[in-house]
């Protein structure tokens, strides 16, 4: 081989490698924020739900009103200011070692990845925070909703 053309096959990588650091690929090792456009996926388990078929629909209990399909999930800030909202999925029955609980699931698009936690909110239930990393590395965000035992009226029949 000629020394030139050995001196070229040995430059072309080293060009290769430091062109690279100018397109943003190399140097981002210690980035502690994920750019925005961040997706939360998620369910809400509503414990309480009728003995059935795993994996098949169910409803909420009626002692939980709120958690239905197209029920009203928002992602907030710390705050609780609203950032995104979403809807329900239809619920699926699923067994837990004591009884079947019913899920609904969630997805939450395009949300800003530099804030440490979010709030979920979901119907009338009290917030639930999450880890923004977590919910970054792909960790369902989970809300476990237990349905109130139905109560006996009081008033005479």
């Amino acid at each position: 081989m000629r020394p030139l053309h050995l001196i070229r096959l040995c430059l072309l990588p080293l060009l290769l490698v430091l062109s690279l650091g100018g397109c943003g690929w190399a140097g981002r090792h210690d980035e502690k924020s994920k750019p925005d456009g961040i997706l939360i996926h998620g369910y809400v388990s509503v414990a309480g739900a009728a003995a059935g078929v795993p994996g098949t629909p169910c409803l909420a209990p009626s002692s939980v009103p709120d958690i239905v399909e197209g029920g009203t999930v928002k992602a907030a800030d710390e705050g609780g200011r609203p950032i995104a909202a979403t809807t329900l999925a239809g619920g699926v029955l699923a067994q837990n070692g004591s009884g079947y609980n019913c899920n609904f699931a969630f997805e939450l698009r395009n949300l800003p990845g530099a804030r440490p936690t979010y709030l979920i909110l979901v119907g009338t239930q009290p917030a639930t925070p999450f880890d923004t990393k977590e919910l970054r590395e792909g960790r369902p965000a989970v809300i476990n909703v237990s349905a109130a035992p139905a109560t006996a009226s009081s008033k005479p029949s």
